[in-house]
């Protein structure tokens, strides 16, 4: 007997779909960076994210990383150097841009 197909689709599998849009992936990397209590850690397994949504494959081939590779430096105790992050953001079509901070007063 077969199943009926569900309605809704898996958390990730939405996420990954949503990813592959250059705008909604920026977002998404922005907000890890903005949250106060995100680390490194956190900010690597959102790229890993981003790449997943772009086949690590691919993004492997078109950064001239090995795959297995990616998929070490994108880990929880991975550490890439910045050139490598930098060749997978041009992969996916992110780049990055540094701006200054609000002034916000000492509480």
């Amino acid at each position: 007997m077969k199943s009926k197909p569900k309605p809704y689709g898996s958390y990730e599998e939405g996420l990954l779909k949503r990813l592959k849009d250059p705008v909604y992936a920026a977002d998404y990397l922005n907000a890890v960076l903005q949250d106060r209590e995100a680390d490194v850690s956190t900010f690597l397994l959102a790229v890993a994210d981003v790449a997943r949504a772009h086949s690590m494959k691919e993004v492997a081939r078109k950064a001239d990383l090995h795959r297995v590779g990616l998929h070490k430096m994108l880990g929880k105790k991975g550490n890439p150097e910045f050139r490598s992050i930098i060749r997978i953001f041009k992969a996916v079509r992110l780049g990055f841009v540094v701006q200054p901070k609000p002034f916000a007063l000492a509480a």
